[in-house]
């Protein structure tokens, strides 16, 4: 639906509606103010380096991994500088040597891939050049990937998580839900033919 897409659109709103689910994800906070980076990090209660993303933007463009307060400074104000209506958000990093993109089909687990992080950066994504692998997901990442495509009202999503430590104990950090996946990667790594399932 268009709601669907607006939220998803938005990292911040998509952010938002995940917390009304309960949904464990990265902690968050948005930067709509140029001078008050370092009070969005101060409450971001975490250490750097942290990940910032802007609010719309796909296949890893507009992701940034920031070391220190001084870069964080200089990446904002060089940001706004280029467009002063946009917002950012900051997220705490979470280091993990995949990410797993989780296709959802009405309500059902359509297709899963593992997304390793590409040698020399910290993203995953296949469009950047990240070979993907086939996963089973543990009941509580699959439980974790329907309430998320169901929190933003979603028929035909893609649900992107880190795994926790545990995966059998812990629940997945959600980092994204996308109203537009494509199936580039996915088709290879799961066997399956999803344009003609879908």
């Amino acid at each position: 639906s268009r709601q669907t897409i607006n939220v998803c659109a938005d990292k911040y709103r998509t952010s938002l509606r995940l917390s009304d689910y309960g949904i464990k994800q990265p902690k968050t906070v948005l930067v709509s103010d140029p001078e008050k980076s370092a009070l969005a990090f101060d409450k971001l209660d975490t250490n750097f380096p942290v990940i910032m993303k802007t609010l719309r933007g796909s296949k890893g463009v507009g992701v940034l991994f920031v070391e220190s307060e001084k870069s964080l400074d200089s990446i904002v104000q060089l940001i706004y500088k280029q467009d002063e209506d946009t917002d950012l958000l900051l997220q705490e990093y979470i280091k993990t040597d995949y990410d797993v993109r989780v296709l959802v089909l009405g309500g059902k687990v359509l297709a899963t891939m593992k997304r390793p992080v590409i040698e020399g950066d910290f993203r995953s994504n296949v469009s950047l050049g990240s070979k993907p692998e086939k996963i089973k997901l543990t009941e509580l990442e699959i439980e974790a990937s329907l309430l998320a495509a169901k929190a933003v009202n979603g028929l035909w999503t893609a649900v992107d998580f880190i795994p926790s430590k545990n995966r059998e104990k812990d629940a997945p950090f959600i980092i994204e839900v996308n109203s537009s996946p494509g199936t580039e990667g996915i088709e290879e790594a799961s066997g399956q033919n999803i344009s003609k399932e879908i």
